[in-house]
């Protein structure tokens, strides 16, 4: 690592700036947005990185991000910035470099034909990105499921976490029924590189091919599954079912995936009941400090999670009602 990058690491894990500062040549910019993390654009000259430190957690969420830009740097992709340097140790929070991936992030959902194109191209190049012997260093996706078994499994461990005393009755209600599902089955499905993060505040326009930043719970999994995770993340609330069916059907004709919507609807079902259980882990665990983060939560942050909670136990109802 460059002396001046250290020296800078060093700087910004002592001294955690909150605003905008020059520090030795550094021009540095604070980069809100993220609760798992402390991220700083670092520009000197014609070097522009940015800096993200991330929790302290199971994940290895700076290792995964490394290894993620890392194996998309070796196909010859430019969707996502290039890693530059990668320290669990040294410092409080282990951090990533990377470079700072120029373009306008997206200011809400895509809007219109042009730009729902330009998001299942850059999901089909992610995909693109399959397992072999030289990035065997990249690890299994943080959410993902190879088949509605596993996806089931995702489900109720994590319910494990939340003590029966803390299980709603509407909750209950959910799972009864999700219990007596059946899924389909399949053939194994191709593995590929997936990116486990469907904010639209992460996808970058840029003129040739739309980027992603934020990699950090990324890893190999069934790409089936990670666009049930974009279809099911409340950030895409406002799209309509028809939008859905059209992405969906353009993704497996392009893909030549004869199961891709077997597996899309199966997952999710999957995850339509798995954001019930996790918005009531939040209720359950944040009080009680057993979620902590870098960034402070809003005040609001409790009726806000049992609005999303109630919401979310009445899609799961409706979907539930479906299949």
């Amino acid at each position: 690592m460059p002396g001046s990058l250290a020296d800078l690491l060093g700087h910004l894990d002592r001294a955690l700036p909150g605003q905008v500062e020059d520090w030795h040549g550094w021009h540095v910019t604070p980069i809100a947005g993220g609760a798992n993390n402390r991220v700083y654009r670092a520009t000197q000259g014609a070097t522009d990185y940015a800096v993200k430190f991330t929790i302290h957690d199971d994940r290895d969420r700076a290792g995964r991000e490394h290894a993620a830009l890392t194996v998309l740097q070796q196909a010859g992709l430019t969707i996502a910035p290039r890693p530059v340097w990668i320290d669990r140790v040294r410092y409080h929070q282990p951090v990533v470099v990377q470079t700072w991936l120029a373009g306008e992030p997206l200011a809400a959902p895509p809007q219109t034909d042009t730009e729902w194109q330009a998001l299942l191209d850059h999901y089909c190049i992610i995909h693109s990105v399959t397992p072999r012997r030289e990035n065997a260093f990249v690890l299994d996706a943080v959410l993902n499921a190879s088949c509605g078994a596993s996806g089931k499994a995702i489900v109720f461990e994590h319910l494990a976490r939340l003590p029966d005393e803390a299980r709603p009755d509407s909750l209950r209600a959910v799972l009864a029924r999700f219990s007596a599902w059946e899924p389909p089955t399949w053939s194994a499905p191709t593995r590929t590189l997936c990116r486990v993060d469907p904010n639209w505040r992460n996808f970058i326009r840029r003129p040739e091919a739309w980027g992603s930043v934020d990699w950090e719970n990324s890893g190999w999994g069934d790409p089936a599954f990670e666009m049930a995770d974009l279809m099911t993340h409340p950030a895409y609330d406002s799209v309509s079912p028809e939008r859905w069916r059209e992405l969906i059907h353009a993704y497996a004709l392009r893909r030549g995936d004869d199961t891709f919507h077997t597996r899309v609807q199966t997952y999710v079902t999957v995850l339509r009941v798995w954001w019930v259980v996790r918005s009531a882990r939040y209720l359950y665990e944040v009080p009680r400090g057993l979620d902590p983060r870098l960034s402070p939560r809003s005040d609001h942050w409790r009726p806000e999670t049992e609005r999303h909670f109630t919401r979310h136990v009445s899609l799961a109802e409706r979907h539930l009602n479906a299949v």
